[in-house]
């Protein structure tokens, strides 16, 4: 089965998520993709539990991101401005809000409290959402059960998508999945 191809202009999120503040997300997302290489950048996706309304089933697909001059010329300031761990996080929120439009139909977003061991909740649907981002391949795939036992401890006791994404020279990727919150009384 071929792989599902989804073309964005990351812009869109502003447009998508009307009641959240994105604009940082989306220049810190150009600011770390670009330095990897050109637009469209390619980001391969790796959806595991996932039910999507779109598409059934959906294991894989692929993100072929653009972005406007302006945007870039912005992530070129933010490159000198910050940090780049929080850069890496920022982006990988707006990658993953970016999934859940696409993926998960647009789902509304709340945030949550710090400390509540995830940062955002779905307001349609009994679930959390935890993003986390690396630029280190050794550390992808630990990072992503890290966050996936963290995600599940969140005191709403909700069911939990965990999105990691990873920047590389290599490639990018994103690993998009469920999870069923499992009472510990039981």
């Amino acid at each position: 089965m071929p792989r599902t191809i989804l073309q964005c202009e990351i812009e869109q999120l502003s447009v998508w998520y009307p009641d959240l503040f994105l604009e940082p997300h989306i220049v810190a997302c150009v600011a770390v993709l670009s330095q990897y290489g050109p637009v469209p950048a390619v980001v391969d996706v790796t959806c595991e539990n996932v039910d999507s309304p779109r598409w059934l089933p959906v294991s894989e697909l692929r993100l072929d991101l653009i972005w406007r001059r302006e945007t870039q010329s912005q992530a070129t300031r933010l490159l000198a401005t910050m940090q780049r761990k929080p850069l890496v996080e920022m982006a990988s929120c707006a990658l993953a809000m970016l999934l859940v439009h696409h993926v998960l139909e647009g789902s509304a977003l709340d945030v949550m409290q710090y400390g509540d061991r995830a940062d955002y909740r779905f307001l349609d649907r009994p679930c959390v959402l935890e993003i986390s981002g690396t630029e280190s391949l050794i550390h992808f795939d630990r990072r992503h059960r890290d966050k996936a036992a963290q995600a599940l401890e969140n005191p709403m006791e909700r069911d939990a998508f965990v999105a990691v994404c990873l920047f590389s020279s290599s490639g990018h990727r994103i690993r998009f999945s469920f999870h069923r919150w499992e009472s510990s009384d039981g």
